[in-house]
């Protein structure tokens, strides 16, 4: 492997496609994915050693089970989403195809490892990403931490979510994605153990650990909603608090990264304010509560997108205006509010999985004075550094 010091990436619909690895597979997948450099625009045939792919080399049995191994990877296939020609973003209607792994995989005695390459089909969901911007980054020295399969899997399904600091998913979607069987684990408890204890063992030595609660509709356990705390509290360290808040509380009720995404947008274009955002969940827990409303988080998402409650809000800011009386005191002075443009640039530079999703601009000035200046933000010196106040 060139180098464990580096970052790997996956388009987010190749993290949720349906497919699960026997540990060899893993590791020549891990192996060819720490290949890909951000500028190749083709898949290219790669070596990957032994001891990439078997740790225990003892007898002949090991090479046996790397060429079975790369005999079975031609019929390997996923179960993926097609993306929108062009653009490689995921469709508003999904459709699901399924798209061989490998273009080939083949063990050479001669020079000790596999020489492989990917299906040129999956190239939308590994090469020129930044193009498409629905994708997700690991550093490689944490992954390769993971011995099992569905750890993995699992990692990157948290990893896509890490800005929020939670993903909930029912027991049936994670069953689906990683691919286990109907008949498998057909117990919960049995899945518990064998793959959500086993992974939460594994992703705790990685930058992913994380911890889970069990949501359940009479005796059974319908959803499992993945917490993973040190995401979220690095995501309040390199966001704007109003931002890390409104997208975690939109992520816990159920809204996929898409859907936060556009909400976003709206937010960005000055659509609506955060205070709408806050009169939207209110009213529609409130009808949720009584009855009136089942699927609360598609109430919420379309009531915020179609604005349909934006007149209402607005006529109820009017009226608390019309009844504040001006008092003969000293105006409470307003709340000040800084960024060090040196943390802001570096938001910019290195952009979250959150803030990959939004249509940012092509140049930092350009950002400044979309997101900041037309907020009514100024420059401001303090002490030899550059500040954002407003």
């Amino acid at each position: 492997m060139e180098s464990f010091d580096k970052t790997v990436a996956q388009h987010n619909a190749l993290i949720n496609a349906r497919f699960s690895f026997v540990p060899l597979q893993m590791r020549l997948f891990l192996g060819l994915l720490s290949r890909i450099r951000p500028d190749d625009t083709d898949f290219k045939e790669h070596f990957v050693p032994l001891n990439e792919l078997v740790f225990d080399r003892r007898g002949g049995s090991a090479y046996e089970q790397v060429d079975d191994m790369c005999k079975k990877l031609a019929s390997f296939t996923l179960y993926i989403e097609d993306l929108e020609e062009g653009t490689r973003r995921r469709r508003r209607k999904p459709s699901f195809t399924y798209i061989p792994l490998m273009s080939e995989a083949r063990y050479t005695a001669e020079q000790g490892g596999v020489l492989a390459s990917f299906n040129p089909k999956i190239m939308p969901y590994l090469l020129q990403l930044r193009e498409s911007g629905n994708f997700t980054t690991a550093d490689l020295k944490e992954v390769l931490k993971l011995k099992s399969p569905h750890a993995l899997r699992i990692y990157w399904l948290l990893k896509e979510y890490a800005d929020f600091g939670r993903r909930t998913m029912t027991v049936e979607q994670l069953r689906f994605v990683l691919d286990v069987q109907e008949g498998e684990y057909p117990r919960f408890s049995n899945f518990k153990a064998r793959i959500l204890d086993k992974a939460q063992n594994e992703l705790a030595e990685t930058d992913m650990p994380f911890t889970f609660e069990l949501e359940r509709e009479g005796k059974v356990v319908e959803r499992i909603k993945f917490l993973f705390q040190l995401a979220l509290s690095a995501t309040k360290e390199t966001l704007p608090t109003a931002e890390a808040e409104w997208g975690a509380a939109l992520a816990q009720i159920g809204l996929n990264a898409r859907s936060i995404a556009r909400i976003g947008q709206q937010l960005a274009e000055g659509d609506y304010d955060l205070g709408y955002v806050d009169f939207v969940l209110d009213r529609i827990q409130k009808q949720h509560q009584l009855g009136k409303v089942k699927r609360m988080a598609g109430a919420i998402y379309k009531a915020l997108v179609e604005k349909y409650l934006l007149e209402e809000y607005q006529e109820l800011l009017k009226a608390r205006e019309t009844k504040k009386k001006p008092k003969a005191v000293a105006a409470k002075p307003v709340e000040e509010v800084a960024y060090r443009i040196a943390e802001v640039r570096e938001m910019y530079d290195n952009p979250g999985p959150y803030a990959k999703l939004l249509e940012r601009a092509p140049t930092f000035e350009e950002h400044l004075q979309q997101i900041y200046f037309n907020q009514g933000f100024a420059y401001e010196q303090r002490d030899g550094e550059e500040w954002l106040v407003k």
